[in-house]
């Protein structure tokens, strides 16, 4: 045992042996649970022996070291995390005892000083908790019950947070990483159907957390109740040991968690240093109500559409339309969605959840946020007849629309419709590369400011120039007359522009190119 809990152990926030009758462990732990008590007053819940003693300056750099390596804490500044360090206790658990179990009530955050520690899911080991680990975040991140719990090898040392002051952090953290936040919002394809009001209350609770590389974000099997955006880095999705995908910024995992309790279906896993926003459910929640399951299912859709090769090349307003009219609804592995025999156009498929597959020969024909049953709606295959049973492979949650819905939705067969959509976006096309061309041929030299040289190519410098009466950038190069007619240069100028740079000059040329929004 530490020497400090011996010497302090008189300390120990107790109720009177006469209070409660019981014996033994089960006494001492309901005293635990009952009697502990913060600065604020708040009832501490978890099976530790709260000390009142002072840090020392080892403790304090122990702590502070731990804390900056938390994914929950990385981003405040050494002061916050000074504050952090001040408020926390110092407290000990028995071997053999549980110091929190899974759906219990959520008080505190901990630092493992000294012992080792057992995370248990289900009534399943996890893995271990060593010096310098810290557990018990995410409940309190997310107002949930614990999602796991935490058993003592042996005798333990412990430095604690209670909520209220971890809140206090986070909010701090949150405050600060709000308007970054915020902006990120409007590229995340998930929050494309939600209001500004909405996006804003969301963006309040978006807590900012940081995995590096290898570490597992989450783990298949445990309960979920949080849903991941990434911000920043690259992560491995995983089934079993088998990598099924790879995701990048802006791509989100975990949502099954905001409307479902279940557990992960994969482990996540950072593949290099990673951000990522989290959401919790019952934030989520409070903020949408019961149009959770709407935002989502319909960002699904939206998606599955947007990656497909043929619908993808509806109009925005055509796809709205279908998917104000597509069908969900909840299926058991084995359900027949289309039966062999039958006309294989009849309907289109959005995954929601779950997978799609042929019963005979059980190829898998689409998974989440995949449509199928387009490429029977071309002319070609449009008198196809389906030679297996098409039969979801799991549970899941798909939605549907029939060949007539769809047509009516979209104004028209799907290939008539596809060629009149390319051919106004080819006019629409035109029309502004006319309209880009008379601008570059306008400007004059006085209109244009130099930013910076930003290479050097065969035929001299590359400039990048801003135009004082629109503020767009160009990307500017001058070429010699001689060069142009000599190597014949204008077939290589696709979609730029030509002007005269000098008036006084008349063999120089000044080449402009309108800078691509990535740039």
């Amino acid at each position: 045992m530490d020497p400090r809990s011996q010497n302090n152990s008189e300390n120990q926030i107790h109720g009177d042996d006469n209070e409660d009758q019981r014996s033994g462990d089960e006494a001492d732990k309901l005293n635990n649970f009952k009697h502990n008590i913060n600065e604020g007053g708040e009832v501490i819940h978890e099976n530790v022996k709260k000390i009142d003693m002072k840090k020392t300056l080892n403790d304090t750099t122990f702590i502070l070291t731990c804390l900056k390596n938390h994914f929950v804490f990385y981003n405040l500044s050494e002061a916050e995390l000074e504050n952090i360090v001040n408020k926390m206790f110092y407290c000990e658990a028995a071997a053999q005892t549980y110091i929190f179990k899974q759906q219990d009530h959520a008080t505190c955050f901990f630092i493992l000083q000294r012992g080792s520690l057992e995370v248990i899911v289900n009534e399943k080991a996890k893995r271990e908790l060593k010096t310098g680990d810290g557990f018990g975040e995410l409940a309190l991140l997310y107002n949930a019950p614990r999602s796991a719990s935490v058993k003592c090898f042996e005798h333990c040392n412990l430095w604690g947070i209670d909520r209220n002051t971890f809140r206090r952090a986070v909010e701090e953290m949150i405050t600060k990483e709000y308007e970054e936040n915020r902006k990120f919002m409007e590229v995340v394809r998930f929050f494309h159907n939600l209001t500004n009001e909405q996006k804003d209350a969301i963006a309040a609770v978006l807590i900012v957390q940081k995995f590096y590389k290898n570490q597992i974000i989450v783990n298949e099997g445990d309960p979920g109740s949080s849903f991941y955006i990434i911000k920043e880095g690259t992560v491995s999705v995983l089934k079993g040991n088998k990598e099924v995908r790879k995701l990048y910024k802006g791509d989100s995992f975990g949502e099954q968690a905001l409307y479902y309790n279940t557990v992960r279906q994969m482990t996540v896993r950072a593949e290099d240093d990673v951000k990522c926003l989290a959401l919790g459910r019952d934030s989520l929640t409070k903020i949408l109500g019961d149009q959770v399951h709407v935002v989502t299912f319909r960002n699904l859709q939206k998606w599955a559409f947007e990656k497909n090769a043929l619908l993808s090349k509806l109009t925005k307003a055509q796809i709205d339309k279908v998917l104000d009219v597509m069908k969900i609804s909840s299926c058991k592995a084995g359900d027949v969605i289309l039966k062999k025999g039958t006309q294989a156009n009849q309907k289109i498929i959005v995954i929601i959840e779950g997978s799609l597959k042929k019963s005979k020969s059980g190829i898998t024909v689409a998974t989440k946020a995949q449509a199928w049953g387009e490429e029977y709606f071309l002319q070609t295959n449009k008198a196809k007849i389906l030679d297996d049973d098409i039969v979801m492979e799991t549970d899941g949650v798909i939605a549907e629309i029939t060949a007539d819905n769809f047509i009516d939705c979209i104004g028209g067969e799907l290939e008539e419709v596809i060629k009149k959509n390319e051919k106004i976006l080819e006019k629409k096309l035109q029309k502004s590369d006319q309209t880009k061309k008379k601008e570059a041929q306008n400007i004059k030299k006085t209109e244009l400011i130099h930013i910076k040289t930003i290479a050097y190519g065969q035929f001299g410098p590359v400039y990048l120039v801003k135009a004082k009466f629109n503020q767009q950038l160009y990307v500017l190069k001058a070429f010699n007359k001689n060069q142009i007619n000599e190597q014949t240069l204008e077939k290589y100028f696709y979609f730029i522009f030509l002007c005269t740079f000098n008036k006084r000059s008349k063999y120089q040329k000044l080449l402009i190119f309108r800078l691509s929004s990535h740039l």
